[in-house]
């Protein structure tokens, strides 16, 4: 395995409108791939980018079943076709009667995989538990380019999950997050300790702007596998970054600092 190309995208985006949202979505990719000297292997957005994230009682407007022929997959399956492109990002999910608060992964051939969020905040500003299910797996999803795990948000503050996907083979850790400004101090302080114990790298996405009475700053941070800063976006500001992810040295980490040999499975 050698190297890939990580773009993650942080712009602010409108309450309750995919096609909109969709939009934004696709001029980041673009100013991405003119960005990039290589081509992007993956481009990464935050929580529930595709519909905002403090929507309430009205996810259920916007959710759609997973994998399904919903207006934000079809078009995420155009853009990942028509740009030759990986793409993560946050969407509500409809099973059944019930809502989860998920990823997706959508590659030029279609849909991969998805993730359900099992750490729901509901505390403060936070009422996730009103309105989203937990999700009870980690899965790591296998593309050319890497073994890529996913979280969401809150879910970094419970190492299980991280160490879990790092035991299910993860070379890298998507972090998707809707992390408010009250919270800066805390995700950039437990963002470098969980790549240096799962010795993965590890991407944390975080929404911009103002939805409601939530402010995000964004920052959005790429760390190596001994907490080490690569790449990040300005705080409040618009934009992409693209960072070559050197999947190759990750053997010469792990047998420098066998952190995760030496855990309990």
């Amino acid at each position: 395995m050698g190297s890939m190309h990580l773009a993650m995208g942080q712009a602010p985006v409108v309450l309750g409108d995919i096609e909109k949202n969709l939009e934004i979505m696709e001029g980041l990719i673009c100013e991405a791939q003119k960005d990039g000297e290589q081509d992007i292997d993956l481009i990464a957005f935050p929580e529930l980018f595709i519909t905002g994230y403090n929507l309430r009682d009205n996810y259920n407007d916007v959710a759609e079943k997973i994998p399904g022929k919903g207006k934000a997959q079809t078009e995420m399956c155009r853009l990942a076709k028509e740009y030759g492109i990986h793409i993560t990002t946050g969407i509500v999910e409809k099973a059944g009667k019930s809502l989860f608060n998920s990823a997706i992964l959508i590659g030029p051939e279609g849909y991969i995989g998805h993730y359900r969020k099992q750490f729901l905040p509901n505390f403060g500003p936070f009422e996730e538990k009103i309105f989203f299910g937990e999700g009870d797996n980690t899965p790591v999803f296998e593309t050319p380019f890497g073994k890529i795990g996913i979280q969401i948000c809150y879910d970094i503050f419970f190492p299980e999950t991280s160490i879990g996907l790092a035991h299910n083979g993860a070379d890298l850790i998507l972090n998707l997050s809707a992390s408010p400004t009250t919270s800066r101090p805390l995700f950039h302080r437990v963002l470098p300790a969980r790549a240096i114990e799962t010795t993965c790298f590890y991407a944390y996405v975080n929404n911009v702007g103002t939805q409601g009475s939530l402010t995000f700053a964004g920052e959005s941070t790429i760390v190596d596998p001994r907490g080490k800063t690569m790449a990040e976006i300005p705080a409040f500001e618009e934009g992409v970054i693209v960072c070559e992810i050197p999947i190759e040295e990750l053997d010469s980490y792990r047998d420098a600092r066998p952190i995760l040999r030496d855990s309990k499975k």
